[in-house]
């Protein structure tokens, strides 16, 4: 459980760190060698938020099975990443810390879904 949850945070500290960056070259017109700033950013709360939500997640759907808890980790996951987005945006006064968060949030439920597949 513990390599599949390093992968995972990995796996979704990267996509995260792409996604941003290529928003934010879309967007701002910032260059693309800004990823690793960004990677940066997303490091810490991949780890401080995504992992121990993941650990918790995967403890209280460890009794169901199948579709029952997809479902279930999906809603534990989507949860934390919208707390988690609201408040860091309250602190830092931006609402797109919300969408960031739960997409990141998303990521890494899909990823470790993926992961318990193939692990």
């Amino acid at each position: 459980m513990f390599l599949r949850k390093f992968l995972g945070f990995i796996l979704t500290t990267s996509l995260i760190g792409i996604f941003l960056t290529v928003f934010f070259a879309i967007t701002e017109g910032s260059s693309f060698l800004a990823i690793g700033v960004l990677f940066t950013g997303a490091f810490p709360f991949v780890l401080l938020i995504g992992v121990p939500v993941s650990f918790l997640s995967d403890y209280l759907t460890k009794n169901l099975n199948g579709i029952r808890r997809n479902i279930v980790a999906f809603l534990i996951h989507s949860i934390f990443g919208l707390i988690a987005g609201l408040v860091i945006s309250s602190l830092l006064e931006s609402l797109f810390i919300v969408v960031v968060t739960i997409i990141a949030a998303f990521v890494f439920w899909l990823v470790d879904e993926i992961l318990r597949m193939k692990i």
